[in-house]
Formats: C-alpha cells, structure tokens, sequence
C-alpha cells in the first residue's frame, strides 16, 4: 500500500514537472499585444504638440503625422485606434498604470526617463534652443545661462528639465504645469522669464510670429536627442512590434508623404545608407 501511494506521488510531481513549462509559457504568450489583437483595441496616450500631434481646440479632433502613423498602424492589424490625451508629466504613470498602452508623444528618449518606461527606436532627432528678450545681450552659449541673476522657465516633466538642473544649476527655474511647449516663451513675453527654453522647432516657430523675442541658439541646437514613443516596462511583445510598424514606416518612404501636409517638421532621422549586400554584377563576372 506504501509503494502504491508513493508511485502515484511520483506520478504527480512528474506529471507537475511536465506540465509547468507549458503553463509558464502560456502565461507568458499573453501580452499586452495577446490583448490588443484580442479586443481589436489600442489606447494611445498623446500630447498635443505640432507638428507630430495637432489638436483642435474648438472639435477636439486630433491630426498630425505621429496620429496619422498609429492610425496606419492600428489599421494594418483590424484594432481600432483610441486616443486619450496626457500631459509631459503624467504619461509615464499613465503607461504604467494602464490607461493607455503605448504613449505617441514625441518624447526625448533619456536615461531618466529609460527607468520608468521602455522607449520604441528613435523616430526622429530634435535639439533644444532657447528664447530670451530682443536686446538682451547676455546669453551668447548655452552656459551663460548658469546664473544667479535670472529665471528660466521650462514645461514640467520635460527632457529640458534634466538638462537644466545639471547644466544651470546657479539660475532660478519656473516650472510651468503645462503640455503646451510654446509656454516658456510666453513667460519671457510677458516678461516674467529672463530666458525661455524648449524643443529648437517651437522656438523659431515662436519667434517668427514675436518679435519681441530671439531664437538664442536655433543656428546651433544643443542638447540634440532621439525622439521616441513609448510603452511599460516588460510589455515587449508591443514594444517589438512598434519597432517593427516604425521601421517599416520610415524606410518606406510611407511617413514622410504623410507629414508632407502638414509643413516643415524641423526634425531629423537617421536614414539607412545602403550598400550592396555579397559581390557586385562585375565582380561575379570576373570570376566566370
């Protein structure tokens, strides 16, 4: 009777064992791309910030190439796209605590922000400039702003945030609670700022319609950072995919025509400069 009870116990840890990979690996298989494919839904946090996202203030209607792009995407795999928006602030807690999946907002891929979300390749390359009153002769470099005797204003939760504590950290910051990237400018406008500091293609566009104020360094960006989308930590099944959707997207040409209408983006991207893969026509023709 004892060796009968203990072969069906050793039947059981056997069967256990056998059957534990199978189960891990399915639990495994359940991804957050498992779920989108799924429920034929993809929540996509946004920002608006033109030209990659445009909101209309009186519809509420969202467009720019970054939009147009998930679109396409979500499009290509039958989900149907939803968009919810969120601030530079809060989208890395909004990916994590599950209100959207993937974040579209053209976000500086730094160090900091690596920690706390997982980052698609870069979509494009943006440096930052800065804006100050016209007259305004003391800043001709980016370390002459570290100093006591002035205010800085920067959007809270933005990339210029790290840079600015590490670089400036003699000068007087104004956060500004805001997903508005012209607002710095605004500050030096309105003369509660000495120096406003953003994305380089917000700042000419800013100083082009104000005159009242200069582009510091638009002829020399500093602080040049890859742009990209992000989604929660360990969600790698999506993060992969999303990697796929952007290469395919730029290196076929397919986002550049759809940002065409909306003008010049003032962004860069690293295009593939191909060469010919194993030997040449002429130098097989040698050979024969």
């Amino acid at each position: 009777m004892l060796a009968a009870s203990l072969k069906r116990m050793i039947v059981a840890v056997v069967a256990l064992t056998i059957s534990a990979p199978l189960v891990i690996h399915d639990a495994k298989a359940q991804g957050a791309m498992d779920r989108i494919l799924r429920d034929k839904e993809l929540k996509i946090g946004f920002i608006p910030a033109p030209p990659g996202t445009i909101e209309d203030p009186k519809t509420g209607n969202i467009t720019g190439y970054y939009v147009d792009g998930m679109r396409f995407v979500a499009q290509m795999i039958g989900v149907k796209p939803v968009f919810i928006e969120t601030t530079w602030a809060n989208f890395a807690a909004g990916l994590n605590s599950g209100q959207f999946d993937v974040s579209i907002a053209g976000t500086f891929a730094t160090i900091q922000r690596a920690g706390a979300v997982e980052f698609t390749i870069p979509i494009n390359y943006l440096g930052y400039s800065a804006v100050a009153k016209k007259g305004d002769t003391r800043f001709k470099t980016p370390a002459d702003l570290n100093r006591p005797d002035i205010k800085i204003a920067l959007v809270q939760g933005g990339a210029s945030n790290e840079y600015a504590k590490m670089n400036w950290p003699k000068a007087q910051f104004v956060f500004l609670a805001t997903g508005n990237l012209t607002a710095p400018f605004v500050e030096v406008s309105a003369g509660r700022a000495d120096v406003g500091v953003e994305d380089a293609w917000q700042a000419r566009r800013y100083t082009a319609d104000h005159p009242e104020v200069v582009d510091l360094f638009g002829d020399h960006p500093y602080n040049v950072l890859p742009i990209a989308w992000s989604v929660k930590r360990g969600n790698e099944d999506l993060l992969n995919f999303l990697n796929t959707a952007i290469n395919y997207l730029l290196e076929t040409g397919t986002w550049e025509k759809m940002s065409e209408k909306y003008g010049p983006t003032g962004r860069f991207w690293n295009k593939p400069n191909l060469v010919l893969f194993g030997v040449t026509e002429a130098a097989a023709a040698k050979k024969q």
